[in-house]
């Protein structure tokens, strides 16, 4: 149920970012190009800074949790692959501290943190600097996604994208269910508690508000796709729940 690093391809690309080795699995282009197709759009332009907005906020996420881990001693690589990416420790110097729980919550924060702090700064930007008004919770607590009104409509709507996908899908990424951070954010904490048991709580609690988000989802939000995965990621944690209890 756990993610785990895709196998190297012929079709990987490689590059450094801040000194941490990054490698694009071609999956990752196919997952997005999904996605992006799933919003129905018919301009390739627009198509394509979908793809642009993904990938750059997906490789700040994963490059937060990587700063954090190096901040801990760790020398980390990043993967994306799948819907997302991975931030991989390849190893710790010698002498470094242990991170311990909360060491390691801080290590998963720092993914979609560092695209909250992103969205801020576009936020202080764009109204204190560009003198736009920032459309954000004014008359509902759903009206979470920022919008900026910009001239421009495809700068506009590669603006939208980020928002939506720091803002959102960050949201989205720290409920309590596997292998969202949310999830693995639960088990160091439960380990603070029961460190035998951590695994156990944790996964009873991914599959409730798994079932949960499917049942909003769909019934609420009609959102399809939306089900569909919480439907998974519920039924992966009930799977290997069933396997601990063996």
């Amino acid at each position: 149920m756990f993610l785990a690093e895709p196998p190297p391809s012929q079709g990987d690309i490689h590059f450094r970012l801040l000194g941490f080795p990054v490698r694009i699995h071609p999956f990752f282009w196919l997952m997005t190009l999904m996605l992006g197709l799933n919003g129905a759009t018919t301009d390739p332009l627009v198509f394509l800074t979908w793809v642009v907005a993904v990938t750059l906020c997906i490789l700040l996420h994963e490059l937060g949790h990587a700063i954090v881990m190096r901040e801990f001693g760790y020398d980390a690589s990043i993967v994306l692959y799948s819907f997302g990416g991975l931030a991989i420790p390849r190893g710790r110097r010698w002498g470094a501290r242990e991170p311990g729980a909360w060491g390691q919550i801080l290590i998963l924060l720092a993914g979609p943190g560092s695209g909250f702090l992103l969205a801020l700064l576009m936020i202080v930007g764009l109204h204190y600097l560009g003198g736009y008004h920032v459309n954000f919770m004014e008359t509902s607590w759903r009206q979470i996604v920022p919008r900026v009104d910009l001239p421009n409509p495809l700068i506009d709507n590669f603006v939208y994208q980020v928002f939506y996908i720091t803002v959102w899908w960050g949201l989205i990424n720290l409920l309590p269910v596997y292998p969202l951070d949310g999830g693995q954010i639960a088990y160091h904490f439960f380990t603070m508690f029961d460190r035998q048991e951590a695994l156990k709580h944790s996964l009873i609690l991914s599959v409730m508000v798994a079932g949960i988000m499917c049942f909003v989802s769909f019934v609420q939000w009609e959102q399809i796709y939306t089900g569909i995965l919480f439907l998974w990621l519920g039924y992966s944690s009930f799977t290997a729940l069933q396997q601990l209890r063996v």
